[in-house]
């Protein structure tokens, strides 16, 4: 441009244009299963750069289900985009739309009546849908109801440490520091964080009573969806009670061809965590070294079973022959050595300054939440329990499951062939399998019939949210989201 505001250069028209894409800046709402989808995206395609405030986004990719507390949330943010926007709905779940009632979301669609509606869960998706969007008017949006605000009780300024009026700060619900949406209300003394009030139950599904109203082998799929980022933890979890109700256990080579694929789910979810983590934190080298360590991981997995886990983990069912596709024990190790040399480089990076001493949860806090598993308690049982020693022993674990899979891969057996089976006796069980975030738990009670007669979840994720206010009181303003980040919080799971 020069003085006048009159261009120097001339804009390229005709068919030579329609070669070059749009630039799109967006910003991103997770309804509860697309944490690692947006992680993907990030930096896969450079006309298509995401942001984290709606006033430089025209934009906006909305991942579904969305529950009816966030769905205001979403219209709030619609209408603070850019002008002229657009809208991209992609619906992750759309084949759960028939067993989950129709109450159970928000319905979006007439939310958004001019936005386009990608159904899938892959950035091809998400790009394809990128490639035929329609603008989107502020005007075509119906305004969801506002849910009733909270209310708090502030102390006296004579209480408070600076002797400041208190700032009370809203951190979310859409925010992108846990995978799904959480609202955290900041009462802040100066820079320093006072108190806080978690206000969760923005990714509720309904899980539990969704499993009680359908037949045993439908409530299969809805056990999947318990941790949309963990899906074969959950299901495996689900498939390990009923099989406890009937009795039977699955032979060595079977249950560790199921340890094995879980193993590899909870790498995966420590990479993308840590992409997630170091996207957040500005860090380009750890995020291209992550994201290229999940995308490698994600191509040998996919390459050592012939079919989905989904199919052959189901109660009772034995595929013999029909799992393994191919094993290669070096390349399984390789990539355990370089997660190993990740975390080596990571203990003497500039992270490491930036995390170390901040946000320390000690053993104790952790045991009266009820606490007792995953990377988070074992960082305060083995290390220091701050930021660092949380991404550490992440790192640590994953080496282990990886080193773990190219030793178990590697022994074949022959075995029987044996269906799965869905007459599931009356009793009373409890089940667990160790998840990304820790144990996931459920109880399961029948009493013989057609489905489930109760269903209750332990969730992780939940008991993490009630370490929050100790764990964030006293804090930096400055320190509280990259600490919040560090709990790796699956909102989805949590809020059940």
């Amino acid at each position: 441009m020069i003085g006048n505001d009159r261009r120097i250069t001339k804009q390229r028209s005709g068919w030579f244009s329609n070669l070059v894409p749009s630039l799109h800046r967006y910003l991103s709402v997770d309804g509860g299963s697309g944490a690692y989808l947006f992680a993907h995206l990030a930096g896969h395609n450079p006309f298509l750069q995401p942001v984290f405030s709606p006033r430089y986004a025209d934009l906006l990719i909305v991942v579904m289900p969305i529950s009816h507390k966030l769905a205001p949330a979403v219209v709030a943010m619609a209408h603070a985009l850019v002008q002229p926007a657009h809208i991209l709905l992609l619906d992750t779940a759309h084949e759960l739309s028939d067993i989950f009632p129709a109450e159970t979301f928000a319905p979006i669609e007439d939310l958004f009546p001019e936005a386009s509606h990608v159904p899938g869960d892959s950035v091809e998706a998400i790009l394809q849908g990128v490639r035929s969007l329609k603008q989107w008017s502020a005007r075509s949006v119906i305004d969801g109801d506002e849910p009733d605000p909270p209310t708090f009780s502030l102390p006296a300024r004579e209480g408070l440490e600076m002797g400041t009026e208190l700032a009370v700060l809203s951190l979310g619900p859409l925010q992108p520091f846990t995978s799904g949406p959480l609202r955290l209300v900041l009462m802040c003394d100066g820079e320093q964080v006072h108190s806080v009030h978690v206000d969760a139950g923005y990714a509720y599904r309904g899980i539990e009573q969704a499993m009680t109203s359908v037949t045993w082998q439908e409530a299969l799929a809805i056990a999947r969806q318990f941790d949309p980022l963990a899906p074969i933890a959950s299901q495996l979890a689900y498939v390990r009670a009923v099989e406890q109700l009937q009795g039977w256990q699955p032979p060595e080579y079977v249950a560790g061809l199921r340890e094995a694929v879980v193993a590899l789910e909870r790498a995966q979810n420590t990479l993308w965590w840590l992409a997630r983590f170091a996207h957040l934190l500005v860090d380009a080298p750890l995020f291209d070294r992550a994201s290229h360590l999940v995308a490698d991981l994600t191509t040998c997995t996919a390459r050592t079973w012939k079919s989905s886990p989904f199919i052959w983990i189901q109660p009772q069912q034995v595929m013999s022959g029909h799992v393994i596709e191919q094993t290669n024990a070096a390349k399984w190790r390789a990539l355990a050595e370089r997660l190993n040399h990740l975390q080596r480089s990571v203990e003497h990076s500039p992270l490491a300054l930036r995390t170390r001493g901040i946000g320390v949860l000690t053993r104790e806090q952790l045991e009266a939440a009820d606490v007792y598993s995953g990377p988070i308690f074992q960082a305060s049982d083995t290390d220091k329990g701050d930021i660092l020693s949380r991404l550490l022993v992440r790192l640590q674990i994953a080496t282990r499951d990886v080193f773990q899979v190219s030793d178990s891969l590697g022994r074949g057996e022959t075995i029987r062939e044996h269906a799965p089976v869905w007459n599931v006796p009356e009793g009373d069980v409890q089940a667990t399998v160790e998840g990304p975030r820790g144990t996931i738990g459920l109880h399961l009670v029948s009493h013989a019939g057609s489905r489930p007669t109760r269903v209750e979840w332990q969730r992780p994720s939940a008991a993490l949210l009630r370490v929050l206010p100790d764990l964030l009181q006293g804090q930096k303003l400055a320190d509280v989201e990259v600490t919040l980040a560090s709990l790796d919080l699956a909102m989805a799971e949590a809020d059940g």
